[in-house]
């Protein structure tokens, strides 16, 4: 159980070498720290210096970047998918996402947020980690597919202030200021305050191409407005965080059966969480971890109907809560780590309403209140100094559902001092949500009446091979299979222009997945990653809509230019090719695609500057649509550019 990176270390994880990187700490895979290799999953990270290489523009993109994941973009919202599952209809519940370890999904939709409406700014992010398989044994409800961590960046990292600005297609434009410092006392400050904006493209919609509604193009209703503020404080053991973001996204695709390009037609969210966290070593064998965090979140639709008359149906989501999390890890017993705690959430109040604004009609006021519980025990237990044995067990308890048992089983041989062979089981469960349980509104568009829902399960086994046979090469690859109970989607009603939530058949996913890096000297770098994936209905035996049965992904990161060359042509290329294998929509099927990305960094008169083109060759593809919207799939961007200054002074 060693640690080979100190915590709090500040060498930059991508200069070290890669053995050390196969050791490198994470915390996500068992809520302490751990090194990667002996760690109980297959961990992802990607690191602040691979936001800045590929020029990242928003947490979606750097998801997926990263082995086995894609991302889905239907004009509102980004979804996340992942190991062949991405059901249309889900709003990222069946990922965890973790801020500096505080859970990040509202209490209404269980939404995880990884598009524009994530509310901190990416160049924040010092690292994200993202551990596949169920976790409900660690983290509970939501730790279904996978558990996401961003870990944010630390004041003393900038020594002073920055100022960014961004400039982009489709009338993007993006400023942020962020001041990190260490006061006299060693307390550590990050406060930072950013506002984006896109006007985005008209677009068209082959199936609204009627003279009645402009042939199917809409116009300037693809905007996208956010503003984020985070500020983080850090003195010894105490840690103090605020975040905040506002959003508005217009509506090009007149989801729900709505009056098609109509600029009313637009969606509001807003989010606010605050933590405070307390870190110390109690006595020499026994660490404690304490947290208390709290957020609102807020959602705001705007829906134009023509019933008729013409008018604007309002959707009004939001929801508040309060929660406390104890840990305590104990090394008191002669090769064993043993962690066990309390997790607890009370949701003050989540309220659903929906109305017509003229003439004024109410359709549904619905309020809720409730808990979630949690108590966990772990034991990390060295068999042999070559063989680790992980056993987890959690018992969790919302107020509208039955309590439930969860166990996490984990075996890691340590082949070799670079090798290391994993046998990994889990469980983990997510009842309906708020939303999913009591949103009933009879209105074209509307979610009517359903039967009970029943919790969906999953259980996944999966088996873990990684090797770092040299300082310049790492390679992995991991099989897997699981099983999903119980499934909850929507789908069409029996009235038209409805729907309703279910739970389906069971669903049997099974795959590989594997991924190769190599340093070639100390200026470059090379990473292959392929998925293999079927996600099928048990009963029907077809494959689920937006489920790709390839993922294949590349990057290549070069510095270029001598030391005696001019500024502009000192600098870092980064390449990277994502391709995502054909997939079902919900009435027919897309084909494979293959883009490309490519970013320039280098420093300027003391300013760094990006310059990177995405979509390069200017491909044509599309995303699967869902349920809501008519027609079945999504096009997507063309090339887009985007020029980023970053000064710092």
């Amino acid at each position: 159980m060693a640690a080979c990176l100190a915590p709090g270390a500040q060498a930059d994880v991508a200069q070290l070498p890669l053995e050390q990187l196969m050791q490198m700490e994470v915390r996500t895979a068992s809520r302490y720290l751990q090194s990667a290799l002996e760690a109980p999953a297959a961990v992802s990270v990607v690191t602040a210096e691979d936001i800045r290489t590929f020029g990242y523009r928003n947490l979606a993109e750097i998801l997926a970047s990263m082995r086995g994941l894609y991302v889905s973009y239907d004009r509102s919202y980004h979804y996340l998918g992942m190991r062949g599952f991405s059901t249309p209809g889900d709003y990222n519940t069946r990922v965890l996402l973790l801020v500096d370890g505080v859970r990040f999904n509202d209490n209404l939709y269980d939404q995880a947020p990884v598009g524009t409406d994530f509310p901190i700014d990416i160049d924040l992010i010092e690292r994200v980690e993202f551990v596949p398989g169920p976790s409900a044994a660690v983290y509970g409800a939501n730790a279904f597919f996978g558990v996401l961590n961003i870990i944010t960046r630390e004041g003393r990292q900038l020594e002073g202030a920055q100022v960014s600005t961004e400039l982009g297609s489709h009338g993007h434009a993006g400023l942020r200021f962020t001041l990190g410092t260490v006061d006299g006392h060693g307390g550590d400050w990050l406060v930072s305050a950013s506002r984006s904006t896109t006007r985005g493209e008209d677009l068209y919609f082959p199936a609204y191409d009627t003279p009645a509604q402009n042939q199917g193009i809409a116009q300037g209703l693809d905007y996208d407005r956010s503003t984020r503020f985070f500020a983080k404080w850090r003195r010894g053991g105490v840690t103090l965080s605020l975040s905040h973001g506002e959003r508005q996204k217009g509506l090009p695709t007149a989801a729900f059966s709505q009056v098609f390009n109509d600029r009313r037609s637009r969606v509001a969210d807003s989010s606010t969480r605050l933590a405070a966290e307390y870190a110390g070593q109690w006595n020499p064998t026994l660490h404690f971890t304490a947290r208390l965090h709290g957020g609102q979140y807020r959602y705001v639709g705007d829906y134009v109907y023509d019933y008729p008359p013409v008018t604007t149906n309002r959707d009004i989501g939001s929801g508040r809560w309060v929660g406390s999390e104890l840990q305590w890890v104990s090394t008191a017993f002669q090769r064993q780590k043993i962690s066990w705690g309390v997790d607890y959430r009370r949701d003050l109040d989540i309220t659903q309403r929906n109305l017509d604004l003229t003439p004024e009609a109410h359709y549904l006021n619905k309020s809720s209140s409730g808990d979630v519980m949690g108590v966990y025990l772990q034991d990390e237990v060295a068999l042999r100094p070559d063989l680790v044995l992980h056993a987890g067990l959690r018992w969790g308890k919302h107020s509208d559902s039955q309590g439930s048992l969860h166990p996490r089983l984990g075996l890691v041989y340590l082949v070799g001092p670079a090798t290391a062979l994993k046998l990994l089981y889990g469980t983990a469960y997510r009842p309906p949500n708020a939303y999913e349980r009591d949103y009933r509104v009879e209105t074209p568009g509307g979610v009517v009446g359903t039967a009970s829902l029943r919790s969906e399960r999953i259980r996944t086994t999966e088996l873990v091979l990684e090797h770092a046979p040299s300082g310049a090469s790492r390679a992995l690859l991991t099989v897997f299979q699981s099983r999903v109970s119980h499934l909850l989607a929507i789908g069409e009603a029996l009235q038209a222009d409805r729907f309703m939530f279910g739970n389906a058949n069971s669903v049997g996913v099974y795959g590989m997945e594997t991924e190769i890096e190599q340093r070639l000297g100390p200026d470059a770098r090379l990473r292959l990653a392929y998925s293999w994936q079927r996600a099928r209905d048990a009963l029907t035996r077809e494959t689920l809509a937006n489920s790709p049965r390839h993922l294949l992904k590349a990057q290549w990161s070069s510095a270029i230019g001598s030391a005696d060359a001019a500024p502009w042509a000192r600098g870092r290329f980064g390449v990277e090719a994502i391709a995502i294998g054909a997939r079902n929509t919900l009435a027919s099927r897309l084909p494979a695609h293959a883009l490309a990305n490519l970013t320039y960094t280098t420093r300027l008169a003391g300013t760094d500057v990006s310059l990177g083109v995405y979509n390069l060759f200017d491909r044509r593809f599309a995303d699967p649509a869902s349920f809501e919207i008519r027609g079945d799939s999504l096009l997507q961007d063309g090339r887009t550019l985007r020029l980023k200054l970053t000064y710092a002074f």
